[in-house]
């Protein structure tokens, strides 16, 4: 499978800032293809010694890299038998390690550190393809200053696809997270390519909802007055999922059947990500029957913070994915050479209020159709919203002009 690693940025346009360079990351794993004796012995000997260095690091209680490296790499060593090059990123995995404790910490809470996975970088490994028909991919190694070993790795067909597109310099080799799971070692390998986004000429506004999951509209710039056709993504098997693995979790915890609660959790976040791939594929999809398209969405970013709704309705916002929806998107539509923007909760305040039309802005919105007082139109609340979205980066890119909002008085 691919896992994502990418920057997001706020939707902030202006006149000449095309084009655009940005610098997209992907994860792609391979498996370790039985390795003998003596080599997941050192693996293990690297791991332990591995991961003792990140919680001497983490004992600090500093993010500073440079005061790190000042206080503790002579120390470090001396204590520790590894590659210098992973002494150095075992010091930047502390401080990543802390960084997201003090930014996600609950009151009371305490950093703790089960696992672990080791980091070599460009210094400390080498990966190849060979002649070998079974075996053609090898990652080498450095543990420290005299061990090296030589490991077979395996891909499925994806993988394998976008690994050789490194090895024709599509991508670049950054670094590669050895992970042990349940015995199995797997390689997880981090490429990069920058992308360049010229100048859009479609917006491809994108709304999400409790109703319908995810809405979509176009507008295009030579005609910025008159919506592209709309779609609608109600996310109906994402919802039963979770509603079907609730119930099951309610009932095992009536039991205090624990152990079952997590595989539950686990097959269910299985399926779950499986709906939330088709649905971004589609979206993306979507976008790119449009000339140079740009998806705008809105950052929900504090979205949970906010609410005020009941206990059922708080529930079923909190449990629908929308964050991780909007990781998907994000990736899939960079690699495809879509840029992605967002907007702040101020950029897309009265969105669902506001006419797109006339720019009335309703002092309240009842059912699914926004009927305007002012000018009569009636439309899907939703695609309201997303049409205004798309005038709101319109707007700030010049693409035409509407006469401001008006309020009731």
């Amino acid at each position: 499978m691919n896992g994502v690693n990418l920057k997001s940025c706020c939707c902030h346009f202006s006149v000449g800032m095309f084009p655009v360079q940005k610098e997209v990351q992907v994860t792609v794993i391979g498996k370790v293809f039985k390795p003998n004796t003596w080599k997941i012995l050192a693996l293990n000997r690297c791991l332990e010694q591995y991961f003792g260095l990140v919680k001497w690091y983490l004992q600090f209680k500093s993010t500073s890299k440079s005061f790190l490296h000042k206080n503790g790499y002579g120390e470090a060593k001396q204590r520790f038998n590894l590659n210098t090059a992973l002494i150095q990123t075992a010091r930047d995995k502390a401080v990543e390690i802390l960084k997201s404790f003090r930014k996600n910490k609950k009151r009371d809470s305490v950093l703790t550190v089960k696992r672990i996975s080791i980091r070599f970088d460009s210094r400390c490994y080498t990966f190849s393809k060979t002649t070998n028909v079974l075996t053609p991919y090898w990652l080498t190694l450095s543990l420290d200053g005299r061990r090296r070993i030589s490991l077979p790795v395996i891909f499925g067909e994806h993988q394998r696809k976008r690994i050789e597109e490194a090895f024709s310099q599509e991508w670049q080799f950054k670094t590669v997270e050895m992970v042990k799971k349940k015995g199995v070692w797997c390689a997880h390998f981090v490429l990069s390519k920058t992308i360049l986004f010229s100048e859009p000429e479609t917006v491809v506004a994108i709304d999400r909802g409790e109703v319908n999951f995810a809405v979509s509209v176009a507008v295009s710039k030579t005609n910025p007055k008159k919506p592209l056709r709309g779609q609608f993504w109600r996310g109906s098997s994402v919802k039963r999922v979770r509603g079907l693995y609730n119930h099951i979790r309610r009932k095992l915890g009536q039991k205090k059947l624990v152990s079952k609660i997590k595989d539950v959790g686990r097959k269910e976040k299985r399926r779950v990500n499986q709906q939330l791939h088709i649905i971004a594929n589609q979206v993306i999809e979507y976008a790119k029957q449009f000339s140079k398209p740009v998806i705008v969405m809105e950052d929900l970013n504090g979205l949970r913070s906010g609410m005020h709704f009941s206990k059922k309705m708080n529930r079923r916002v909190c449990t629908t994915p929308y964050f991780k929806l909007q990781q998907y998107i994000e990736y899939k539509a960079n690699l495809k050479g879509i840029q992605l923007k967002y907007l702040t909760k101020k950029e897309t305040k009265n969105t669902t209020k506001e006419c797109h039309r006339c720019g009335y802005v309703a002092p309240k919105v009842n059912g699914r159709i926004y009927k305007c007082p002012e000018c009569g139109m009636e439309y899907d609340r939703d695609l309201n919203a997303c049409i205004n979205i798309a005038h709101r980066v319109m707007s700030s890119m010049r693409w035409g002009s509407r006469e401001p909002p008006r309020t009731l008085k």
